[in-house]
């Protein structure tokens, strides 16, 4: 059996949610779209330009008191997310609708990734119905 002789090992770790705007954006209008090219799905990941990157999960959090939706997961192939044949949809999680309250903490979906992208792919997302606060999506990653 051949050796590796070129293991990949994690040159910077990634916690993102939006590289164009910052951390912490909370989405909360409606993409629904199952192509990934609606106006409304959001940038959540980047891949390294160079060497690519190794997605592990990404986490979704409520920002507060939402109705019931879905996250859809798309990947990018780094070029133009509006359209279609440059995307692929990943997969889709059920968001519950969610009440915040002063002595509860909200709840935390962990969808797993588990895969390389190659340099400059994309990961957009987008909400199935309007919500109130928003949800976050925060990427756990590794850039090489």
């Amino acid at each position: 059996m051949p050796v590796n002789t070129l293991p990949a090992w994690t040159r910077q770790g990634d916690v993102s949610n939006n590289g164009t705007t910052g951390m912490n954006q909370l989405v909360t209008a409606a993409a629904n779209d199952y192509t990934g090219a609606g106006a409304n799905n959001s940038l959540c990941f980047t891949a390294d330009a160079t060497n690519g990157s190794f997605v592990r999960y990404i986490r979704f959090k409520p920002g507060g008191t939402n109705v019931a939706s879905v996250a859809r997961i798309f990947f990018n192939n780094g070029s133009t997310q509006t359209t279609a044949a440059n995307n692929q949809f990943f997969d889709e999680v059920s968001l519950p609708a969610t009440t915040a309250i002063a002595t509860s903490a909200t709840v935390a979906i962990e969808v797993p990734i588990n895969l390389w992208l190659n340099p400059g792919f994309r990961i957009y997302w987008g909400l199935g119905t309007a919500v109130a606060a928003g949800w976050v999506a925060s990427v756990i990653a590794g850039k090489y």
